[in-house]
């Protein structure tokens, strides 16, 4: 499981690694490896179906952002650099020559070139805040990062929690399903690593 999450392995191995935890009763870890096989392949019926049935079996709900993968090549940078293409163009032309139809064509090009570029930098801030990890088994969540403080609600096995902060061998968290926050030892999650790798 560790040279899974440091290689990123590819989703077959990922696959074959939720379908053994499934086996051996460890949904947390299942949910884990079917959420990192969506990852790597979106189009893996098999993984998305397995996850679904493991889901309502142990009652979590997987956010459907954790279904796909977290490409940074999307619509809105397609956008940005086609405006970017013909704003240049425009202003190629504009140089060599000065007439007022390219001026008006120029400024709406330039709009929508700031538009998408500042929904694309939004967006890619978004992604970098979300943080999503799931728990690999029960256990009690604290009101700070040590066992001895009070407990303030428990993370069932296989739920989706999202990390707010770490501090040392502690994260902050919060439970997708019921918002329930606080902290929680790091060996009982497993954070998951978005994107195709």
């Amino acid at each position: 499981m560790d040279k899974f999450e440091k290689d990123g392995a590819d989703p077959l191995a990922a696959y074959n690694l939720a379908v053994i935890s499934e086996r051996f009763n460890k949904p947390g870890f299942a949910v884990y490896f079917y959420i990192q096989t969506l990852q790597r392949a979106p189009e893996f019926s098999e993984a998305k179906n397995n996850l679904s049935l493991l889901s309502r079996e142990i009652n979590v709900s997987v956010p459907e952002v954790l279904m796909v993968p977290d490409d940074s090549f999307d619509i809105t940078l397609i956008v940005f650099f086609v405006a970017l293409y013909v704003f240049a163009i425009l202003f190629a032309m504009f140089c060599f020559k000065p007439d007022w139809r390219i001026k008006t064509v120029l400024l709406p090009v330039f709009l929508i070139l700031i538009v998408t570029g500042v929904l694309y930098f939004f967006k890619y801030m978004e992604s970098l805040e979300e943080n999503w990890a799931v728990s690999v088994e029960s256990s009690a969540l604290h009101s700070g990062p040590d066992v001895s403080l009070k407990e303030v609600g428990t993370i069932k096995e296989g739920e989706i929690l999202i990390v707010e902060t770490d501090s040392g061998e502690w994260c902050k968290v919060k439970g997708f399903n019921d918002n329930v926050e606080g902290w929680l030892e790091m060996s009982n999650i497993r954070r998951i690593i978005r994107g195709r790798k």
